[in-house]
């Protein structure tokens, strides 16, 4: 067998952010080759009742939109950057806004598909920054620093494709907000490589009051526009990169009155 490689790189830097209980993008171990980049943009929607995605009174209603980023620096070096808008119609002080960077250094690797890496990264609440829109904005909302351990696991064979990417993360907060320990377990298949599904657990335990403890599961299924060739058609000459656009669920198994989220992304490499 061989590693999954760029393509469970490519899947398990899907918009965690957005289904997770971090509200920021989550990467799986793998750093991207030298020169290499990604940009995912989201936008979803989580609303509870359920009967209020059909147009029943909702309790709780919010929008979201996150750019994630991310580029090879040099082999085994990862940075990134991402944005984060979280807007709720239903309470003022439930809306937040966030802007983040992170670097990844990878530090281990098996040749079997195997991979080990650390991650730091640091996220500041931008509300002020956005306008009136945000003037009640969670006022709770702290700068933090993290710091995680990931590891993946790549298959590939006749049978098709496959990835396991699992992550521990300490989150420290200022303004004497609580830390939190973050987890994600996430897996994917691709039969063939247009299409893959992944289902991806988040769980989130705070380390003092004020945050409640947090499990969230959010499959989701990834279509990658890989070009339909006819059988005398020549490939695409050069290195072809294809968008993939994705669509997800997730679901609070502990906290169910936070409804249900919606989300669709896009993947653009460059």
């Amino acid at each position: 067998m061989r590693c999954l490689g760029r393509l469970a790189c490519v899947c398990v830097c899907w918009v965690g952010g957005i289904v997770s209980a971090t509200g920021a993008a989550d990467a799986g171990a793998w750093t991207r080759a030298k020169g290499e980049g990604i940009s995912i943009i989201t936008t979803g929607r989580r609303v509870a009742p359920l009967g209020g995605l059909t147009g029943g009174p909702v309790s709780s209603d919010t929008s979201i939109s996150q750019i994630y980023l991310e580029y090879g620096l040099i082999d085994g070096l990862t940075i990134g950057a991402k944005t984060y808008v979280e807007l709720t119609t239903t309470d003022l002080t439930g809306s937040s806004a966030a802007l983040g960077g992170f670097i990844r250094k990878r530090i281990w690797q098996d040749g079997q598909g195997g991979v080990g890496s650390v991650q730091f990264g640091y996220s500041h609440p931008i509300e002020s920054l956005l306008g009136s829109t945000f003037a009640f904005a969670e006022p709770g909302a702290a700068p933090e620093a993290h710091l995680a351990g990931l590891y993946g696991r790549g298959w590939s064979d006749d049978w098709g494709s496959a990835f396991l990417s699992t992550g521990a993360a300490y989150h420290l907060r200022r303004d004497s907000r609580a830390d939190d320990m973050r987890f994600e377990l996430t897996a994917g298949y691709a039969p063939w490589r247009r299409i893959m599904g992944i289902v991806s657990l988040y769980g989130l335990v705070p380390l003092g009051e004020g945050t409640d403890t947090s499990l969230k599961i959010a499959p989701s299924i990834a279509y990658t526009m890989w070009p339909w060739l006819q059988r005398n058609e020549k490939k695409p000459s050069g290195d072809f990169k294809p968008n993939t656009i994705q669509f997800g669920v997730s679901y609070d198994l502990l906290n169910r009155d936070e409804g249900l989220g919606i989300s669709i992304s896009i993947w653009r490499p460059f």
